[in-house]
């Protein structure tokens, strides 16, 4: 087995081992050039196990030394490692310039490893001077974070670039985080649907009994089997780091602007004693900055709120957005997953890559087939009578010749707000298969199969049949009622 690296000891780190642990050790060294040397070692493992092509001490600035030279794709990186007894200064940047401009390669980037950090006035130097090429700086927070996970240095040095280049900021882990702009929730698209109560009253959400369980109801569920060819369809799973409520917000800008935000998406606000349904990016974004007004109802709020997002993608497909955050002023994000399912795997995936880079999801992202069947149906045996609490209702954008619009409807109903006929039922004993998850939510948002005019309300709706979809966290059903 090839040796990775040792001491004076004769002590080894073989593949799989652990090089956080490696680098721990190292700093118990008494020699700051042996500290040094060893680093250099560990650093070329550290490349290698993020599948960069790695070359320690090449020629490629001579007749300067370099400790390591790295390519991932068409980038090549210049890595120099310092762990000195002080923290790394200008001198140090210079060393690196001169051999950036020694090496052939136009499209190369330098990078500074200082266990011990770096000066203010080389931090300054450095975002000044970034015309005479990028250097991105790791101190020894990231340093042991990469350690830890390899596969994460791509985006790491990824971001750095992208802030030193396009905002004139340099990176670290040190220095706080750019806090993300609280972005106004009129800059995305509103519902093209309006929630209206029993008596026609319009509603900025449904208010439901009910608990956790990342539920969403929606009026339309891809079926991402459905296409030419064999095969089935792929889902694709990501954690994204967002912080706080804006960075939820942010998320959902982002969506937008790459056109993933439908007219009409669903979603669910859960907490242990109620859940809010809504449709609408824009109405998302005001409901979940609202919370202290949707705790007010609750006598015992949890301390953490889930949420549930779904809507659809341009050419097929959907996506949820799966969010557990804080019920407090700073509205923490504990957790936060975007899941995909798609038709198959895009051939462009520069927006999905895009995406994922903006919010540090790259590093352990799959495109994975799904195993079973993409959406799931039933209908009863026998219809099952509904009691409406609620419409969702539509403009029509039916085109009507000019001497049959007089008198046609402008508005029809398109979904209905019923009591869940299912609520509170034991799903092992239900023959029809009713999916677990919804028997808590104490109402059904239906969509109707046979629309009518909002002033033909009819005496009598039942249950026809549902479908749902099983993303990694989440599940998107879709009821169908009529008369």
């Amino acid at each position: 087995m090839r040796k990775l690296m040792g001491d004076s000891a004769g002590r080894r780190v073989r593949p799989g081992g652990s090089l956080l642990a490696e680098f721990e050790r190292l700093g118990t060294l008494p020699s700051a050039h042996k500290r040094g040397y060893q680093l250099e070692a560990l650093l070329e493992q550290l490349f290698r196990q993020a599948h960069f092509r790695v070359e320690r001490n090449p020629s490629v600035a001579k007749p300067r030394q370099t400790d390591l030279v790295a390519r991932y794709g068409d980038t090549w990186y210049v890595i120099e490692a310092k762990w000195l007894n002080r923290p790394a200064d200008v001198d140090v940047f210079d060393g690196i310039r001169s051999r950036m401009e020694r090496a052939s390669s136009s499209a190369i980037i330098g990078v500074i490893i200082s266990v011990n950090g770096f000066t203010d006035d080389a931090v300054e130097d450095l975002r000044v001077r970034r015309e005479k090429g990028p250097i991105l700086l790791l101190g020894e927070e990231e340093l042991t974070q990469v350690l830890s996970t390899p596969r994460s240095l791509v985006n790491l040095l990824q971001m750095k670039r992208e802030e030193l280049i396009a905002h004139g900021r340099v990176h670290l882990a040190a220095v706080p985080k750019p806090r993300r702009r609280r972005r106004p929730a009129t800059g995305l698209p509103g519902a093209e649907v309006r929630l209206l109560d029993a008596d026609l009253q319009p509603l900025p959400y449904v208010t439901s009994g009910g608990g956790f369980g990342e539920l969403v109801f929606v009026q339309e569920l891809p079926d991402v089997d459905w296409a030419f060819g064999a095969g089935g369809g792929v889902c694709l799973d990501a954690a994204v780091r967002a912080f706080n409520e804006d960075g939820i917000v942010e998320l959902l800008y982002e969506l937008d602007s790459m056109g993933w935000t439908s007219a009409e998406p669903r979603w669910n606000i859960q907490q242990s004693g109620a859940n809010w349904h809504g449709v609408g990016a824009r109405e998302f974004v005001e409901a979940l900055r609202a919370w202290k007004k949707r705790e007010e109802s609750l006598d015992d709020a949890h301390h953490s709120e889930q949420v549930a997002y779904f809507d659809t993608c341009p050419g097929g497909g959907f996506y949820t957005l799966t969010v557990s955050i804080a019920v407090h002023n700073i509205r923490s994000v504990y957790y936060c997953h975007l899941s995909f399912q798609l038709p198959g795997v895009p051939v462009d995936l520069q927006p999905i890559r895009h995406l994922f880079e903006q919010f540090d999801a790259a590093a352990f992202s799959y495109f994975r087939p799904l195993s079973n069947p993409a959406v799931i149906r039933h209908r009863p045996d026998e219809p099952v009578p509904l009691e409406v609490v609620g419409y969702v209702v539509s403009h029509s954008d039916l085109e009507l010749e000019e001497s049959d619009s007089v008198g046609a409807p402008t508005e029809w109903v398109t979904g209905l707000v019923v009591r869940n006929p299912h609520h509170g039922e034991d799903s092992r004993s239900n023959s029809e298969e009713w999916p677990g998850r919804a028997e808590g939510s104490e109402l059904l948002v239906c969509a109707l199969r046979s629309h009518h005019p909002v002033d033909d309300l009819k005496a009598a709706y039942h249950l026809d049949s549902w479908e749902y979809a099983r993303t990694s966290e989440a599940l998107a059903l879709r009821p169908v009622a009529d008369w």
